[in-house]
């Protein structure tokens, strides 16, 4: 306490009182003080939230990788979107959601994969050229057979009409009506390029090219027949 003397109004001694100005200092004086200290700790508290609120939520701006459907087409035309297909030696299975289901192999005319993102529906894939002649065109149709029990599906063997009129010479290749993506065409794929076959895969019509989906074996042919 700090006592401050004053002249007692009846002309006595001075007297110690304690100080009404010294008080009022303390308390408007520290106020500041205080009150800055509480709005650094508010302002501490609402970036500590936000900062816990913000991990909370990152996780969940995070694309989830989801699993693309397949397409099953039919020997009908209409498809099946399936979330799984495996095959048996007389058909395949689907599954959508918990229900698995089978169907004859003669229903169905192909299974489309998803497609790679940014891959072009209509362009060809070509493989390095190498050496190959039409006579060894066995070799592949052998190995289809043997997995799939049914021919090779030929749509062009060595030059045709259709090749002729566009002035492709189509004499050294052969063209195999399958969708790259299949089931079938896949394991085609895999066997060419293991076989080190030269091929060209078509996954959609291109005018004076291909007529739709197909995998052409062979080397590119040239522009140059009949011409």
């Amino acid at each position: 306490m700090i006592l401050i003397p004053r002249n007692d109004c009846r002309g006595g001694p001075p007297v110690a009182t304690r100080s009404v100005e010294v008080r009022r200092w303390a308390t408007t004086e520290g106020r500041p003080y205080k009150m800055l200290l509480r709005l650094a700790s508010l302002v501490m508290l609402i970036v500590l939230s936000c900062t816990c609120a913000y991990a909370q939520e990152a996780p969940k701006d995070k694309k989830e990788d989801q699993p693309q459907q397949l397409t099953i087409v039919l020997a009908t035309g209409n498809t099946l979107l399936v979330d799984e297909v495996s095959e048996s030696t007389d058909g395949y299975w689907y599954k959508r959601g918990n229900i698995t289901t089978f169907l004859d192999r003669e229903r169905v005319t192909r299974i489309d994969h998803p497609k790679p993102e940014g891959e072009s529906a209509t362009a060809a894939e070509p493989a390095p050229p190498a050496k190959w002649s039409l006579a060894e065109a066995t070799r592949v149709e052998k190995f289809f057979l043997s997995k799939f029990k049914r021919p090779l599906p030929l749509s062009a063997f060595g030059q045709s009409d259709l090749h002729t009129r566009w002035g492709w010479d189509h004499r050294n290749g052969m063209d195999v009506g399958l969708h790259p993506d299949s089931v079938e065409g896949r394991a085609l794929i895999e066997f060419l390029r293991a076989e080190s076959i030269p091929f060209l895969v078509f996954r959609g019509p291109i005018p004076g090219v291909a007529t739709g989906p197909h995998i052409h074996v062979g080397n590119r042919s040239s522009r140059s027949y009949g011409r």
